[in-house]
């Protein structure tokens, strides 16, 4: 192999690093941030539910601009600037309209930096070689490198919850607009870039079951993502189980990634998902029985399924299904289904339920909802694009 196919991008995977760094620290211990300014739970799940709102309809809008003008790196500055500002007021928020505001303008860029980097990392892989999986497990790395001593080194969660995220954020875009941003244009064949073309790749009978079983899976997940750190303190644990527990998930998912090329071509992606759906059902029936620290750390180990192998797979899916000309429509199309409708129920829904509930029955009925796509995906037929 010439040396040209082994290159890997290392500005797109220090991104990756920056980025999740700044998710490690957010999506954990944010719920619990929200709790120590005195929110609700149905008011942290409404908080919750902003990222997903925007993501209904923002990643396709920046997925389109991505595609029309061949720069999706100059566009992902855009997104990671935009979020910097959304971070930024956040910082300063202390009442609930405070925050739903920063947060709203926060979204309104971030939801679309995941699927905006994937597509460059998908280009990457087209021209260069390699596997898409091995870029994207740096993006776990950092989510480790800061989700793991987070936990550990604050003895409370508070204000320092935004502010480190502002920080790294700020500094991938930093690092974007040096490298990324400067990429030069690319087009590829296939249909022209439009809002038709989205709708039409969406309304495939392959393509919307898909979507619509990922939505499912992703509202059985919220609440692990949404409530995982008030579930900890009200069962008068300390906050680096929320850490350990966050950092053991990853590093499971890691796993994933580093092996995924090893294993994950065997099975299609159909069988891998009933798989992932399946497993995450067993874990949220774990959580839902457990008080103790430990179990619920090795039951994060299940998150590389959960996650990791959901999420490859769900790439390569899209990826078999849309054109070259519609790549970053697509993944965007995955993420506003998925992150965007599953998340807008997932969150306001589990957030009452906390509150209604509690933590242990609130899992119970996460594990019950985590059998629906594994039904869908069993309708779903897989055909890829020729």
């Amino acid at each position: 192999m010439s040396a040209q196919r082994d290159e890997r991008p290392w500005p797109l995977i220090l991104f990756y690093v920056l980025f999740f760094m700044t998710v490690g620290v957010s999506l954990p211990f944010m719920p619990g941030y929200f709790k120590t300014l005195g929110f609700t739970g149905a008011q942290s799940g409404t908080l919750l539910a902003v990222g997903p709102t925007f993501a209904l309809f923002m990643p396709p809008l920046w997925g389109q601009l991505a595609d029309r003008t061949g720069r999706p790196g100059l566009v992902l500055l855009g997104s990671t600037l935009g979020g910097v500002l959304g971070y930024l007021l956040l910082a300063g928020a202390t009442t609930f309209p405070q925050a739903l505001i920063a947060l709203s303008v926060h979204a309104a860029f971030a939801t679309a930096i995941t699927s905006l980097a994937d597509t460059l990392a998908l280009h990457h892989v087209q021209q260069h070689g390699g596997t898409y999986a091995g870029i994207r497990t740096w993006g776990s790395l950092g989510f480790v490198l800061a989700s793991l001593p987070f936990g550990f080194l604050i003895k409370d969660i508070d204000r320092t919850t935004v502010l480190v995220p502002l920080v790294l954020l700020t500094t991938a875009g930093v690092a974007c607009a040096l490298t990324l941003a400067r990429l030069p244009g690319r087009f590829h064949e296939g249909p022209k870039p439009s809002f038709q073309s989205a709708f039409e790749l969406a309304k495939q009978p392959p393509v919307f079951l898909f979507l619509l079983a990922t939505c499912l899976h992703w509202i059985a997940c919220a609440p692990y993502h949404g409530s995982l750190a008030p579930h900890v303190k009200d069962l008068g644990l300390p906050p680096w189980v929320v850490g350990v527990s966050s950092s053991v998930g990853v590093a499971s998912e890691i796993g994933v990634m580093l092996t995924w090329s090893r294993w994950g071509g065997r099975l299609s992606p159909k069988k891998l998902l009933l798989g992932v759906f399946l497993t995450s059902s067993a874990r949220w029936a774990l959580m839902s029985v457990t008080s103790n620290p430990w179990v619920l750390v090795a039951a994060a180990g299940l998150h590389g399924l959960t996650f990791g192998a959901f999420y490859l797979s769900s790439v390569e899916w899209m990826v078999q299904r849309a054109p070259g000309s519609l790549r970053a429509t697509g993944q965007t199309l995955f993420v506003a289904a998925t992150f965007g409708v599953g998340g807008i129920v997932g969150y306001r829904v589990s957030g009452g339920l906390y509150d209604l509930l509690g933590g242990h029955q609130l899992f119970a009925v996460a594990a019950v909802m985590a059998l629906l796509p594994a039904v869908v995906m069993g309708l779903t037929p897989h055909r890829p694009r020729e």
